[in-house]
C-alpha cells in the first residue's frame, strides 16, 4: 500500500506527467495503453505519496519537486554535462561495456526545487501574456425579459392584457396555435410592415420577420399553416394586387399569385380549403367582387358578386357559411348582413356552386368593425368609421334564430366608437387588439370570454324511452 513520502514508480511518473500536460483519465489510458481503472489506481497512489487530494495539488507538488517536465520549458541540471568525461573506445571492453576505469555520465536530476519555482513563475508569465494578447470583446448585453403581466378584469367577461408597444390600426390580426399575429397596418408614424407576435400563454409581445411590403386597410386568414394577406393600401394611398404569405413555423414570407385587381379594405376569410376576398376599394370605386384563391393551383377565381358593393366589411365563418356584415358603400355605414354558401348550386357561377343569402340586419350600422365566428355564433365588435352615430355596444348573431343580441362592451360605453381593430380567437377567448377608439389610435389588448360564466347542465335521459 502506498505511503506518504514514498518515491513514485516509473509508471506513476508517466501518469503524473500526463496529468501535468492536462490529459484526462481516458486520454492517459489511451496514451499509456492501460485501462481507465488502472489510471485511477495510479492516481490514488500518486495522491497518497505526494500528500495531495486533487489534480491541481498534484501538479503543483510535481513541479515544486521537479518530478515532471513542463511542456515548452527546457530542463536544467546541477551537473554540467559538457564537462563530463566521455568514455573513449579504448576504455570499452570487448563486449562493448565500459571498463572499470571508465568515467560514467551521471544521470541528471531534473527540476530541483529552485527550477520548480522558476517553472511556476514561467507558467504564470505565459498565462498573463496569453490573456493580454486575447482580443477584448465586450460582454453581450443581456436580453431583457418582459415582466410577467397580470391580466386585469374589467367586467365578468372582459379582461385587459398586455398592450402593444405602439398603437396600431387598419392591420390584419390572425391566430395560429396559441399565438396572435398582428401584421402591417398604420401607426402614428405612418404605414408599417411590422409583424408583432403575442404569446397568449405568457402574455408577451415579440417581433417577427417584417412583411416585405408595408400596407394598411388589410385583413388576413390562415390556410394550411400559412397566413394570407392579399391586397391593401400602399403608403402612396393606392391599393395593390400584391399577395404575400407568412409562415409562422418558419417566420418567413413568400409571394404568391397576385389578385385579379388591386383591392384595399376587403374582408379575407378561409373555410379550411380556400381563401376568399370580399369587396373592398380599387382606388376609385367600392366593389361587390368576390375572389377565391385555390392553393392547389395557385390561382384566383371570380365568384358571384355580393348584393351590395362595399368596403370595410367584417364577418366570419359559421357552419361552412361565409358571413359578410356591415361595411361602407361610399355614402353611409351599413347594417346589411349576407352570407355566401359555397355548396349551394348556382347556374351563374363558373364552377356551378355558390350563392348569396340574406340574414337579419345588425342592430346598429357598422363600418370598420371586426368579427369572428365562434361556438356557431358570429361575434361582432366595434364600428363607427365613416359615421356619426355612436357605437356603444357590440353584437352577436345566432344563425339558428337569425337574430342579433347585444354584447355589453364597457370599452364602447367609455368611448363610443372603435374601428379598424383586429379581432380573432384562441380556444374560448376572443382577442381584440388596437384600432381607433374614441378617435385616437389604441395599443390596448382586450380579451372577451363568451363562456366565462355559462353553466352547462347535462340532460338526463327520459325514463319513458329507456329499455325495461
Amino acid at each position: 500500500m502506498a505511503e506518504i513520502g514514498e518515491a513514485l514508480s516509473d509508471r506513476e511518473l508517466e501518469v503524473l506527467q500526463c496529468v501535468v500536460d492536462g490529459a484526462g483519465n481516458k486520454d492517459i489510458a489511451n496514451q499509456l495503453v492501460i485501462s481507465q481503472n488502472t489510471v485511477k489506481v495510479h492516481l490514488r497512489n500518486i495522491y497518497t505519496k505526494l500528500g495531495v487530494s486533487s489534480r491541481t495539488e498534484a501538479t503543483t507538488a510535481a513541479l515544486q519537486q521537479g518530478l515532471v517536465v513542463l511542456a515548452g520549458v527546457t530542463p536544467e541540471s546541477d551537473t554540467d554535462i559538457s564537462k563530463t568525461e566521455i568514455p573513449s573506445p579504448s576504455s570499452l571492453t570487448e563486449s562493448g561495456s565500459p571498463s572499470q576505469t571508465a568515467v560514467l555520465i551521471p544521470r541528471p536530476t531534473f527540476f530541483p526545487k529552485r527550477v520548480g519555482l522558476i517553472g511556476l513563475l514561467l507558467v504564470a508569465l505565459i498565462t498573463i501574456l496569453v490573456l493580454s494578447l486575447q482580443p477584448l470583446s465586450p460582454e453581450p448585453a443581456p436580453t431583457p425579459t418582459p415582466d410577467r403581466f397580470v391580466e386585469t378584469a374589467i367586467t365578468d367577461d372582459w379582461l385587459q392584457s398586455r398592450p402593444l408597444a405602439v398603437a396600431r390600426s387598419n392591420m390584419a390580426l390572425v391566430a395560429s396555435g396559441l399565438h396572435l399575429y398582428l401584421i402591417g397596418g398604420e401607426t402614428p408614424a405612418g404605414f408599417t410592415n411590422q409583424v408583432s407576435i403575442f404569446d397568449t400563454s405568457t402574455s408577451i409581445w415579440r417581433e417577427g420577420t417584417a412583411k416585405p411590403t408595408a400596407v394598411a386597410d388589410i385583413t388576413g386568414a390562415e390556410l394550411f399553416g400559412e397566413i394570407y394577406v392579399p391586397g391593401g393600401q400602399l403608403a402612396d394611398g393606392q391599393p395593390t394586387k400584391l399577395v404575400e404569405v407568412y409562415s409562422p413555423a418558419n417566420d418567413s414570407w413568400r409571394v404568391t399569385t397576385p389578385l385579379p385587381t388591386a383591392v384595399s379594405g376587403g374582408l379575407v376569410l378561409s373555410d379550411g380549403s380556400f381563401i376568399y376576398l370580399f369587396g373592398g376599394w380599387d382606388g376609385q370605386n367600392y366593389l361587390p367582387t368576390v375572389y377565391r384563391f385555390d392553393p392547389a393551383n395557385s390561382s384566383w377565381q371570380i365568384l358571384p358578386e355580393m348584393p351590395t358593393a362595399r368596403a370595410f366589411v367584417t364577418g366570419g365563418v359559421i357552419k361552412g357559411r361565409l358571413y359578410v356584415v356591415g361595411g361602407y358603400d361610399g355614402e353611409r355605414p351599413l347594417t346589411e348582413c349576407t352570407y355566401f354558401d359555397p355548396t349551394t348550386p348556382n347556374e351563374t357561377s363558373s364552377d356551378g356552386n355558390g350563392r348569396w343569402h340574406t340574414c337579419a340586419d345588425t342592430l346598429l350600422p357598422r363600418a370598420g368593425a371586426s368579427a369572428v365566428g365562434l361556438f356557431n355564433k358570429l361575434y361582432l365588435f366595434g364600428g363607427g368609421a365613416f359615421g356619426d352615430e355612436p357605437i356603444t355596444y357590440s353584437e352577436s348573431y345566432n344563425p339558428d334564430s337569425d337574430q342579433w343580441s347585444v354584447i355589453n362592451t364597457p370599452l364602447l360605453e367609455d368611448k363610443p366608437s372603435w374601428s379598424n381593430l383586429g379581432i380573432t380567437y384562441i380556444e374560448t377567448k376572443i382577442y381584440a387588439v388596437g384600432g381607433v377608439r374614441g378617435g385616437a389610435a389604441s395599443a390596448d389588448t382586450f380579451i372577451y370570454r363568451p363562456l366565462a360564466y355559462q353553466t352547462f347542465i347535462p340532460i338526463a335521459p327520459d325514463e319513458s324511452d329507456s329499455e325495461p
